[in-house]
């Protein structure tokens, strides 16, 4: 039987989204738009668990019409966030690279055009839809089942977190894997706190797993910020204004940052395995996980 905790998630989740879906759609809010993304995010990990508890119930498809908007408001977010580091490079370094930040202003200005064609063919009743396909695949198992595939799926995103971070040979690219799989492994946590909070020893593992993504996301921030810094110089090649030392001071303190967000993820990742052997603390998963 579908636990009410699952349904009263579930259509939280939907309100969420479709608060911020309103304002993103109507005034382009930058944090709308963020945050819309984020509770997307949530609701896909919610969409992936039903789908580990009864594999008849297709996440990919039914979660499609709504991961359109996450993608097409993907793309003000990702200059959004580049303006943002923009504005703390000028404030911390003193930089004069007020060409570049125009030039973010005015790529904004010109993705919303996109979002805006994409938010109008949205239906709101698309989460009632999937509620009750959702319900239909859970409705027919003991709730005590749902529960033990809840936890095994929290157990099985942690497995594939140590598999990606201990593979050889490992490459930059499984950062980007870990940073997605941290968050996703996160929010399935959240989930199993929120809907079995009798399962109440497993904060101090959600604020670790949200320190690895963090510490992930500033260095992927930093080297799309590389990649957009390139792109407009590439562009504007003639420019007289790239010979000022700024534009130079720019990148190198973008490849320093990386540099420190992944000794920072590193320390983070020593601090993550060493909590997950813990004796005590964790012993759910001493038995699976080990630091040998």
């Amino acid at each position: 039987m579908t636990p009410k905790s699952f349904k009263d998630y579930y259509h939280s989740q939907a309100e969420k989204i479709v608060m911020q879906y309103d304002l993103a759609r109507k005034y382009f809010d930058s944090k709308a738009i963020h945050e819309m993304r984020v509770e997307i995010k949530r609701f896909r990990a919610f969409f992936n668990l039903v789908e580990w508890i009864n594999p008849d119930f297709q996440a990919q498809k039914n979660f499609k019409k709504i991961r359109v908007i996450f993608k097409a408001a993907g793309k003000i977010r990702d200059i959004h966030v580049q303006q943002e580091v923009t504005r703390t490079q000028i404030a911390e370094s003193n930089l004069e690279v007020s060409e570049y930040y125009n030039h973010l202003k005015q790529q904004v200005i010109r993705k919303q055009p996109a979002f805006s064609g994409v938010a109008k063919t949205f239906k709101i009743n698309e989460f009632n839809k999937n509620w009750i396909k959702i319900d239909s695949a859970l409705n027919i198992l003991p709730e005590n089942y749902i529960q033990f595939k809840t936890e095994e799926r929290f157990y099985s995103l942690i497995d594939d977190l140590i598999s990606y971070k201990e593979k050889a040979p490992f490459t930059a690219n499984d950062y980007h894997k870990i940073r997605i799989l941290s968050k996703e492994t996160r929010y399935a946590l959240e989930i199993l706190q929120t809907c079995f909070p009798e399962l109440d020893h497993f904060e101090d593992l959600n604020l670790k797993i949200r320190d690895l993504h963090r510490a992930l996301g500033k260095w992927h921030d930093d080297e799309i910020g590389l990649l957009f810094l390139y792109d407009f110089m590439e562009n504007y090649a003639d420019q007289s204004f790239f010979q000022k030392k700024s534009y130079d001071r720019f990148i190198k303190n973008l490849e320093q940052e990386k540099k420190q967000c992944l000794a920072t993820f590193e320390k983070q990742w020593k601090e993550f395995l060493e909590m997950l052997n813990h004796k005590g603390s964790f012993s759910f998963i001493e038995s699976k996980f080990s630091l040998n």
